[in-house]
């Protein structure tokens, strides 16, 4: 049987043991949590630096104007005639006489159709002076101005019952200026503009102002007009000359029409 002195001294040995073990435990602890963040940020290194090297920012873009077209087509006739009347350069592609242009239009559309106006990488199918005066790369300095010659209101739900329009849409034609395009077309005050080529005026006064700034001298704008319950279409030209203004000395009553 131990004595009680021998007890005490192995009892005493088994602790400082354990208290050896916690400090060499407490010790370690740290060293390892220290080099977990380490791995990981060595290992998400790597793959940032390439993302940043893959997506450069399309900073150039070119405007290099391309239009696929068809020999004896109305509307490829037009688009030319629109780019030539501007100044526009472009290189004309022939889908009849030329395969790699038919190659180009069925790789990006499934299909071959003309016009198609091609700026960089963008494409405009059809001719729509309208989208064409956007899609074009602007020339500020040598912009025109045209003007149509007859004030427009939006139409409103009163405006649209007393004219029986199937929905409130459109823009109401007011005072229409002698000798002006919209009076050689034949618009008349109380006339309501539902259209402009293949679109509806939905947009109001804002809308159909915006269309008129968007054409230059020599263009033409078709037009879907509502007079009484009937629908029309007139086609509006604006010519190249200039309109002559009133001069300040002249009274408005009197000065020639433009």
């Amino acid at each position: 049987m131990a004595s009680p002195r021998k007890a005490r001294s192995d009892a005493a040995g088994v602790a400082a043991v354990a208290d050896v073990g916690a400090v060499r435990a407490s010790v370690s602890r740290p060293a390892r949590r220290a080099t977990t963040p380490a791995r990981r940020q060595s290992r998400s290194r790597p793959s940032r630096q390439p993302r940043l090297g893959t997506h450069p920012r399309p900073e150039d873009v070119s405007d290099a104007v391309t239009v696929f077209v068809r020999p004896g087509d109305p509307a490829s006739e037009a688009t030319l005639r629109y780019l030539d009347q501007r100044g526009v350069k472009y290189t004309k592609r022939d889908v009849l006489s030329d395969p790699s242009a038919t190659a180009i239009l069925f790789g990006r559309l499934g299909r071959v159709v003309v016009p198609v106006v091609q700026v960089g990488e963008r494409l405009l199918v059809g001719h729509d002076p309208v989208q064409l005066a956007r899609f074009l790369p602007r020339e500020d300095s040598e912009e025109q101005h045209v003007s149509f010659g007859a004030s427009v209101r939006t139409v409103t739900g009163e405006i649209a019952s007393a004219k029986h329009l199937p929905a409130t849409y459109g823009v109401e034609v007011g005072q229409v200026k002698p000798g002006s395009p919209a009076e050689i077309a034949g618009i008349l005050p109380g006339d309501v503009i539902t259209g402009i080529g293949p679109y509806t005026v939905n947009g109001g006064a804002d809308q159909f102002r915006r269309a008129v700034a968007l054409r230059q001298p020599g263009d033409t704008m078709m037009l879907t007009i509502w007079r009484e319950g009937d629908v029309s279409e007139v086609a509006v030209a604006f010519p190249v000359e200039a309109p002559v203004e009133p001069r300040a000395d002249v009274p408005a009553e009197e000065a020639p029409p433009g």
